[in-house]
């Protein structure tokens, strides 16, 4: 039995899975699959409808939560236009057509910043936009072990001895990850203190790949695989929340289905 291309495979570009991650590009190419073949004209933009069970058909080796956490991913990062279109209004059926002008601009900052020189200092440096917040969602996470170092305003690309260390974890994004994945069904978090940086910090170390990606992934997948004692149906009314998520021993048990 064959089981190599009986069927039009899945093609994705590597690159663009570098930038957002592999199954943000997938999904992202299916659309754009069906926008070419698509006759749905509105707003000057060309739009498809799929609900996320109908994408599961075409990703049947996805669960549905990862399909609608991969839009929400894709739509965070502002590469899609969603709306609805259908005649009755009480169908929830979304509309998607993909915001190309972010995908250059997150394709084009991706490859062409230079994090080992301060542009504005620099003679023969290529001058360019600050990049756009979103592309911090594109980037891994570099490994904690090590902190990147960035040149003062005062140094040449040239002289290393004056530097400064900075954080390279941004964790504005952290929180927006885990609000999105709790939704209402844990408490929210709205500041991260110096604790939660370093137990943040610590986690990633636990990660396979430390990056956004596998980070925001891990809360979902709490909030999947969690019995509904972690939403507090026990007899203390306890909650699992942000400090209890991102303990080394609370992902240990999600790694090993022993939550």
């Amino acid at each position: 039995m064959q089981y190599l291309f009986n069927e039009n495979p899945v093609v994705i570009d590597r690159e663009l899975a570098t930038v957002i991650g592999l199954n943000e590009a997938i999904i992202l190419q299916q659309m754009q699959y069906w926008i070419k073949k698509s006759t749905h004209e509105i707003d000057d933009k060309t739009w498809i409808y799929n609900s996320v069970s109908q994408w599961k058909e075409q990703f049947p080796f996805w669960s549905e939560s990862t399909i609608d956490r991969t839009i929400r991913s894709l739509d965070k990062l502002g590469l899609l236009f969603i709306g609805n279109y259908n005649r009755d209004r009480r169908d929830r059926t979304k509309w998607y057509s993909i915001n190309y002008s972010q995908l250059d601009n997150i394709m084009k900052n991706a490859f062409s910043q230079n994090d080992e020189c301060n542009l504005s200092n620099c003679d023969n440096a290529i001058s360019q936009d600050d990049p756009m917040q979103d592309v911090n969602l594109t980037r891994p996470l570099p490994k904690i072990t090590t902190e990147i170092t960035t040149n003062n305003n005062t140094s040449s690309c040239d002289d290393k001895s004056k530097s400064e260390k900075t954080d390279v974890i941004d964790f504005d994004l952290v929180m927006d990850a885990y609000n999105d994945a709790v939704e209402n069904r844990l408490p929210k978090v709205s500041k991260m203190t110096t604790a939660r940086k370093n137990a943040v910090k610590k986690l990633l170390k636990e990660l396979e790949q430390p990056t956004f990606q596998n980070l925001a992934g891990y809360f979902y997948d709490f909030v999947d695989n969690a019995k509904p004692f972690y939403f507090g149906e026990n007899d203390r009314g306890w909650r699992a929340d942000f400090d209890y998520i991102i303990k080394p021993s609370t992902y240990l048990k999600v790694v090993e289905g022993t939550l």
